[in-house]
């Protein structure tokens, strides 16, 4: 009788760390990620870069959540990048641009492709969230997978107040590129 409590512990066991395995190996991380953003106004074109944007992306449930610091974002000056974070994004109050949410579309991270899929879910930047459905693209390349994205940003809808002095220099509206590798998570 032992011996078949033995093997029937021993099967539950491999059961429970093959399920175990195949959750892990649905979640996939953001890495190399590059997140750029361009304003372009009649006085000055303005842009910065971040390498710091984070994420996951559970491909069993289709749920993912990204989060870029906005102090991680780099301009070609040191003034542009203050006035950034003091007077518009007050980055001390709200530090993070999130994205959560679910992707909507076919894709299969283990066949080379590319496909078209809509990243849906609440964008929050400034403390304030909005809804948006984001065309995004999954490609996968000799077993390596990656993300890619192009949308616009309205400043109004995250209450990012530019003072009328300025609307010569800062776009209403800026626009975004997303780049990010996918890492298995292990």
């Amino acid at each position: 009788m032992k011996i078949y409590q033995s093997l029937f512990f021993v099967a539950i066991l491999f059961v429970f760390q093959s399920v175990s395995s195949s959750v892990v190996a649905q979640r996939y991380t953001l890495e190399d990620s590059k997140v750029h953003f361009f304003s372009s106004a009649p006085m000055e074109d303005i842009e910065a870069n971040s390498k710091d944007c984070k994420g996951v992306i559970d491909t069993k449930t289709n749920a993912f959540s990204f989060r870029i610091p906005i102090k991680s974002f780099i301009f070609p000056s040191s003034l542009m990048q203050q006035h950034f974070n003091e007077n518009y994004m007050e980055s001390e109050k709200y530090p993070n641009a999130t994205f959560k949410g679910n992707i909507e579309g076919n894709y299969d991270l283990k066949t080379d492709g590319t496909y078209d899929v809509v990243a849906v879910g609440d964008l929050e930047i400034h403390g304030k969230k909005q809804a948006r459905k984001i065309p995004s693209q999954i490609i996968v390349k000799n077993g390596k997978a990656s993300i890619k994205s192009t949308f616009d940003v309205k400043l109004e809808d995250h209450d990012v107040e530019i003072p009328s002095i300025m609307f010569q220099k800062i776009a209403e509206t800026i626009k975004v590129d997303m780049n990010s590798d996918l890492k298995l998570y292990e």
